[in-house]
């Protein structure tokens, strides 16, 4: 080694002493590589002995000290204690050799001390400015900066609240891993991932946290709990495995890995770990759902159903359960159609499917005129249903099937919704037009699971809208689809499958004679009920009936004026002119004006905007009438008044 002067002579020797036996380069320094293998392949006492002398070596770089901290948490970890001591001396040397360098560099380097045993508090206190202003600086320099997680961690339990905070935000956003000295702190950091979609981090922090602490089951379990976010089920199931050796598989744990197996498709495998849950906790409603996916996906529907009747029995109200039990009953009939199917064909207040279907609130009074179509609506349907006893005497049983026919916009769909709530039975509304749409090829079957939940859910009424689109004559049909589709809805209208004693259906078209003839038998919806554009008297009623809906109006009106400027009105259009005409004085208060109520200036004024719709109704008057002659049913319909209604000017 190159001598120096007589001041620097002795601290040198005593260098040279300590280091005696140390492996040296050719210049004679240390040669610190390969003085680290000798301490990995030491005993753990020479290590200790050995790690003393390196760091008293001279010519030691930040880095190499900083390799040597390292190393002492690797593998000196017999005898704390003496480590401590240890550290003492070389965090003193980093410091002392550190002057010149920046604080934030200078307080790096103590940082280093990693995992190396030493406390904060031996240190910090030594530290020339505020702790605050220490980790600061260090986070400023960019997530370059491998700093100390303990150490760092340990610095913000010190902080006030409100800056630590602050700093946790600044970890983040650095991507620097915590240390799970502070739980509260690794908490954050974890859920603030979670919260982002983050899961890609939190994996890698927990990764590094399994490995540095491989006994502590919260990280493990939370790296799992991470896997299955990620959809990695594989790697679960290989981290569950890892898990058993170490720790005992609780509940909890159990039922992760039976999910993985659910979701990876080994379903009889989860099958077995299902019912082992089970048997530890029979009433786990959270497993027992579980396993009757597993059944359903086995086409086991005896066991899941009876599954759903002990979900159900304890919590009626478990939305889980009630979908379950929607995919259950469709699969069960052997269909394969999507759960969504019904949202496609129940709509309206009954649009979430069987167990939410409501009987409407609608009456008759909420319509006005169509006297002779609610008549036979009474007689049809409510009657037998409030009149069981008598209407039986009488051979008269509810049931069967009513087509309404006429005009769009004259009240098909409000008069069957109504007639479902004058007799209080389950509505359910049918667009036959989105069965055809979408479910091609499946149509047929769509049909008969809607027949079903009519079934289920008796009495009730069954609201076929567009008959035309679906019931069209079988001659015009190319496809054998469309035949089958005819074949099952005609097979359910004659209840061959099942009785349909107190399922009501009605049919409505606005081109009756679209629709397949054999639909329009006696039996099946041979009852056909013409709906009529509103008469003179109908538009007053409709016209009143609207008016009364409106809290703030004029005095003034003229009703039966304003009927008989409406010839060729629907009742949509009367009550779009309605409300056009309540939206002026509304639009005026808005803007400042005195508010005012609904007065026939604003009707007139709306008059000028809403047309007719029904001008050309009276070409079809013509064949309206050729319809109901040839179907046997002008004395049911009032034909003859509703072809005076159509010369209205």
């Amino acid at each position: 080694m190159t001598k120096h002067s007589e001041s620097g002579r002795k601290p040198q020797r005593d260098d040279q002493d300590r280091t005696a036996g140390m492996p040296a380069a050719s210049d004679g320094r240390l040669d610190f590589d390969e003085a680290l293998l000798k301490i990995r392949i030491a005993s753990d006492q020479e290590r200790i002995r050995l790690f003393h002398e390196i760091s008293k070596a001279p010519g030691l770089t930040l880095l190499n000290r900083r390799q040597l901290l390292l190393f002492a948490d690797r593998y000196l970890l017999s005898d704390k204690s003496e480590v401590v001591n240890g550290l003492d001396k070389v965090l003193g040397a980093i410091v002392e050799q550190a002057q010149s360098d920046s604080l934030a560099d200078r307080v790096l380097e103590l940082l280093t001390k990693v995992q190396a045993f030493c406390p904060a508090e031996r240190f910090i206190p030594a530290l020339p400015v505020p702790l605050e202003v220490v980790i600061n600086r260090i986070l400023e320099r960019g997530s370059h900066v491998i700093a100390t997680k303990v150490t760092i961690i340990e610095a913000l339990n010190r902080l006030e609240e409100e800056d630590r905070t602050n700093a946790v935000v600044n970890l983040s956003s650095l991507g620097l891993m915590l240390h799970p000295f502070d739980r509260e702190l690794l908490n954050r950091r974890y859920n603030g991932n979670i919260l982002n979609g983050s899961h890609g981090l939190a994996r890698h922090d927990l990764d590094v946290l399994c490995e540095l602490f491989p006994d502590d089951a919260g990280f493990h379990g939370d790296r799992i709990d991470v896997m299955t976010r990620q959809d990695d089920y594989d790697a679960a199931l290989d981290a569950i495995e890892e898990y058993s050796k170490r720790f005992e598989l609780d509940t909890e744990m159990l039922a992760r890995r039976a999910d993985a197996l659910y979701q990876l498709g080994r379903n009889t495998e989860a099958l077995t770990e299902y019912d082992d849950l089970l048997k530890r906790d029979p009433e786990n409603s959270e497993v027992r759902l579980s396993r009757i996916r597993v059944y359903e996906q086995l086409d086991f529907f005896e066991d899941a159903n009876a599954d759903l009747e002990k979900v159900l029995e304890a919590e009626p109200q478990n939305m889980e359960a009630r979908q379950l039990l929607r995919s259950m009953q469709i699969r069960k009939q052997g269909y394969g159609i999507e759960d969504d199917l019904y949202s496609l064909f129940l709509r309206g207040d009954d649009s979430s499917f069987i167990g939410d279907i409501k009987i409407p609130e609608a009456r008759f009074t909420d319509i006005g005129g169509l006297s002779v179509a609610k008549q036979k609506i009474r007689e049809t349907i409510e009657y037998p249903l409030k009149f069981p006893e008598i209407s039986r005497r009488y051979g008269k049983v509810a049931g069967g099937g009513l087509m309404f026919f006429g005009p769009p916009g004259c009240g098909k769909t409000l008069l069957a919704r109504a007639a479902a709530g004058e007799c209080g039975v389950t509505f359910i509304n049918v667009s036959l037009a989105s069965v055809l749409d979408k479910w091609v090829g499946n149509s047929e079957k769509a049909i008969s699971m809607i027949f079903s939940a009519a079934r289920k859910h008796a009495p009730s009424i069954i609201f076929l809208d567009e008959m035309d689109s679906i019931g069209g004559s079988r001659a015009s049909f190319q496809a054998g689809w469309e035949k089958k589709l005819i074949s099952q809805l005609l097979t359910e209208l004659d209840g061959i499958a099942s009785r349909n004693e107190n399922v009501m259906v009605l049919g409505a078209t606005n081109a009756p004679w679209d629709v397949d003839f054999a639909l329009r038998r006696p039996g099946r919806l041979g009852n056909l009920l013409f709906i009529p554009p509103p008469d003179l008297a109908s538009r007053e009623e409709i016209f009143r009936l609207y008016l009364s809906r409106k809290p703030f109006v004029s005095d003034d009106i003229d009703v039966p004026a304003l009927a008989a400027r409406t010839a060729k009105y629907s009742a949509d259009s009367i009550r779009q002119l309605i409300e056009n005409a309540a939206a002026i004085p509304w639009r005026e208060a808005i803007n400042g004006a005195e508010p005012r109520p609904l007065s026939m200036v604003d009707l007139e004024e709306s008059l000028k905007t809403i047309g007719p719709d029904l001008a050309e109704w009276e070409k079809l008057v013509v064949r309206y009438e050729e319809f109901a002659k040839q179907s046997m049913q002008k004395s049911e319909m009032g034909f003859r008044s509703a072809q005076k209604r159509g010369q209205e000017k």
